[in-house]
């Protein structure tokens, strides 16, 4: 059965569709995601010169995947460079766009932030982003609260480092947007079979075309003991936590190399003792991904996030993976390109 596909790219202002893009004939446009950066995802393209009056400063580009006549949500992108282009026949423009990160990153303190002890660390967050022109959030509650008033960035600090050193002492992701556009502020969990939240399979027509595998695995120095100390100026002492990879799924556990290998983590402010645990045993479960990295290409699909928990199947081979990064070629018969790294099965 063949899946019908096509795109539309809206042109949107004050949240509300203002016009519509049009790709350049032959130059599909690309949308990736990379969670290593500060910004997610990004959409880059071609398109012919929009009818309607544009303000690139302002307007945003909204692309969605139509399949079998159902609308998908790829994101919301802010233009960072637009470049008037021309050729014989054809006026068009060249297009590098990001998630609604850039609007946060973009923004810098212009004096010193003080913020009161005893706030809420989400509500602190939600007004940063608020001074951003970000109203649309999706927030996980926190009861955590900041043990000390903070003034501690320097004017001409970006709103964006200051959100994620906020979210990094709950232990929360750092922030990033979904396909709806929304600023996304949850906890960071530990990636599982258990939670699993797309499947690639060989025996779907949307889904593995080739993978490929390779190995990157730092067996001498990846550390088996955590030890987190963190200072904060209102405690009397340092608060420490430990955490240790025992799991005997795990060929970097303690029992399995017959050797301890310790790493300490010096943290500069956390909401609790119990949140420094937890970021001790966040650390270890990150230790304990095998390093083993998966490139797959799928047809296009909608609904990927940000490091979503992925598990691939191809002929014998079966894993549970993080998504690391894919690319999108925003076009029918287009491909999606995917980066997966292979985590142990059971972490706890």
């Amino acid at each position: 059965m063949t899946r019908q596909i096509d795109f539309r790219f809206a042109i949107v202002r004050d949240g509300a569709d203002y016009g519509k893009l049009r790709p350049v004939d032959g130059s599909p446009p690309t949308l990736q995601m990379d969670d290593s950066g500060a910004i997610k995802t990004s959409l880059s393209g071609e398109f012919l010169t929009p009818e309607t009056d544009v303000n690139w400063l302002r307007d945003e580009i909204r692309p969605e995947i139509i399949i079998d006549g159902i609308a998908h949500n790829l994101g919301v992108y802010l233009p960072a460079a637009v470049r008037d282009l021309e050729d014989e026949t054809t006026k068009y423009i060249q297009v590098e766009a990001y998630d609604r990160c850039w609007r946060v990153k973009d923004n810098y303190t212009e004096s010193l932030m003080h913020i009161d002890s005893g706030t809420n660390y989400i509500l602190a967050i939600e007004q940063l982003l608020t001074a951003c022109g970000i109203g649309l959030i999706s927030a996980t509650p926190t009861s955590a609260t900041l043990t000390e008033a903070r003034e501690d960035w320097n004017i001409g600090t970006s709103y964006l480092d200051i959100v994620n050193q906020l979210l990094s002492e709950i232990n929360y992701n750092p922030l990033w947007f979904d396909a709806n556009g929304l600023a996304v502020l949850e906890p960071a969990s530990v990636q599982t079979a258990a939670n699993i939240e797309h499947t690639l399979d060989d025996t779907e027509i949307k889904s593995l075309v080739i993978p490929e595998l390779s190995k990157e695995l730092d067996i001498y120095t990846a550390p088996n003991v955590i030890i987190c100390i963190c200072s904060n100026a209102d405690k009397s002492g340092p608060m420490v936590a430990r955490s240790e990879n025992t799991n005997p799924q795990s060929p970097l556990s303690i029992a399995r190399r017959g050797r301890r290998i310790a790493k300490v983590y010096q943290v500069s402010n956390i909401a609790s003792a119990s949140e420094l645990q937890a970021y001790a045993d966040r650390i270890r479960n990150e230790t304990m991904i095998t390093g083993e990295t998966i490139l797959a290409k799928t047809g296009l699909l909608p609904g990927f996030g940000v490091d979503d928990v992925t598990a691939i199947r191809f002929g014998d081979l079966f894993a549970v993976c993080i998504e690391r990064a894919y690319s999108m070629e925003l076009a029918p018969g287009g491909v999606m390109n995917h980066t997966l790294e292979k985590v142990v099965v059971n972490l706890g």
